[in-house]
């Protein structure tokens, strides 16, 4: 491996989620919107007359988290806090973001990964076998079927799947991570009830992330297809199953890979509409509700985890890409 190149990109990345980081920041730091205007509206009618000087305390208080007039000062003690573990805590539920973010992640890494891996793994099955009926009348009407479905927003989906199979039909649950009644631990009974509430938003992001894989999938099988390698070993006599699965699929499925770990950082984005509708406690319901109710320091936390994934998803892809492939030599230009 070139460590040169190691150090590069590792360089890269760290001044990618920097630069990320400092432009988020400004934007809430500059945002007209006020933590205050949020509050306010939960003030009793008989305090009315006083919202006035509520309203003033209220951003006296607010102004505490942003204990200088400099924004660059503000900047520079944000970002040192940060690379200290210190994200911050909630103007709106008084709790520190870390808190609010290790107990919203692991329920969004469940349904993304658990989603990513089943459509993955489905699609490459299904796009190869495309590739292979190349040009006949039933791959024509599965791709213009696919690309059409493909151009459907994740938040149809998961309003779809919500209304038929959770109001209409009463099949699943329509929202939350497990039953009420059930005592949360390892235990049966809440394992089987968070498996329960999870297939929904499970259903919707792998249906969105399945019809990806299957047109990427079918396009690299028809480009492998072509190849030299692969008419020799045909003329070569080698069975049928062992050129699909050895010379093949294969050879398909490595421009895939950068997709995959890549999809798993950018799925957190994708997952703010599914956990809003199926009201879902993962880090995306955390940044919408962090967002309508103007909690900065939460909304700064949410941002640095999906801008981190996305990042340190590329970084892993660049670094294993090799592993798999012998052909693609880390470091080499």
């Amino acid at each position: 491996m070139n460590y040169k190149w190691l150090i590069r990109r590792l360089a890269s990345a760290i001044l990618a989620i920097f630069v990320t980081i400092v432009i988020s920041w400004a934007l809430l730091e500059f945002s007209p919107y006020s933590p205050a205007n949020y509050i306010m509206q939960f003030i009793s009618p008989q305090d009315f007359a006083q919202k006035p000087a509520l309203y003033a305390s209220l951003i006296q208080y607010l102004n505490t988290l942003r204990p200088h007039g400099n924004p660059i000062i503000n900047a520079v003690n944000y970002i040192s806090n940060v690379l200290h573990g210190n994200l911050g805590v909630s103007i709106i539920s008084d709790v520190p973001v870390t808190q609010l973010i290790a107990s919203a992640l692991p329920w969004t890494l469940f349904i993304v990964v658990t989603s990513l891996l089943i459509s993955f793994f489905l699609g490459i099955r299904i796009g190869q076998k495309l590739g292979y009926i190349r040009g006949s009348k039933a791959d024509s009407a599965t791709t213009v079927s696919l690309s059409i479905l493909r151009s459907i927003p994740v938040y149809i989906y998961a309003v779809l799947l919500v209304y038929i199979l959770g109001f209409t039909f009463h099949v699943l649950p329509t929202g939350g991570a497990y039953s009420i009644n059930v005592t949360p631990g390892l235990n049966l009974p809440f394992i089987i009830s968070v498996l329960y509430h999870a297939l929904l938003p499970i259903v919707t992001l792998t249906l969105v992330n399945l019809v990806g894989w299957i047109l990427q999938m079918r396009a690299n099988t028809i480009y492998v297809l072509g190849e030299d390698f692969v008419n020799f070993a045909e003329i070569s006599g080698i069975k049928k199953d062992i050129i699909e699965k050895k010379y093949i699929g294969k050879n398909a499925i490595l421009p895939l890979y950068t997709s995959l770990i890549i999809a798993i950082g950018f799925s957190f984005s994708g997952s703010v509409f599914v956990e809003q509708t199926f009201s879902y406690p993962g880090v995306g319901l955390l940044l919408i509700n962090a967002i309508t109710s103007n909690d900065y320091p939460t909304e700064m936390g949410v941002f640095i985890i999906i801008i981190a994934a996305v990042v340190i998803g590329n970084l892993i892809a660049d670094l294993t890409y090799s592993f798999l492939d012998p052909r693609a030599k880390v470091g080499e230009d």
